[in-house]
């Protein structure tokens, strides 16, 4: 490389205040909702293994997604990031409900 001319970043040109916080918060909205997935496939592993009836694996994952979002909802995060938890009403009823009801 020569003295005068500059390597070619990714980020030039690009607003890295506004774009790079909501990427940051739609990675940390990803990576809780996977770790959220994962510990109730874990939870319900255990649950079987263990042969523990009394609480169902359902009951199970709601009761990690209530203590998940109650932790986003007192802590002081950004907007962005509580804004994956939010519920989508479109997203539910074309997606998650016709299975639900067509289920034989």
């Amino acid at each position: 490389m020569t003295e005068g001319s500059n390597p070619i970043s990714p980020v030039d040109g690009m607003d890295v205040t506004g774009g790079s916080k909501e990427q940051q918060a739609a990675g940390v909205g990803i990576l809780l909702q996977i770790m959220m997935l994962v510990l109730s496939f874990v939870l319900g592993h255990i649950l079987r293994r263990k042969k523990i009836y009394v609480l169902p694996e359902a009951s199970a994952s709601l009761l990690i997604g209530l203590l998940v979002g109650t932790l986003a909802n007192i802590s002081h995060t950004q907007t962005s990031i509580r804004a994956w938890f939010n519920f989508h009403e479109e997203f539910f009823f074309l997606f998650l409900l016709p299975p639900i009801i067509l289920y034989p």
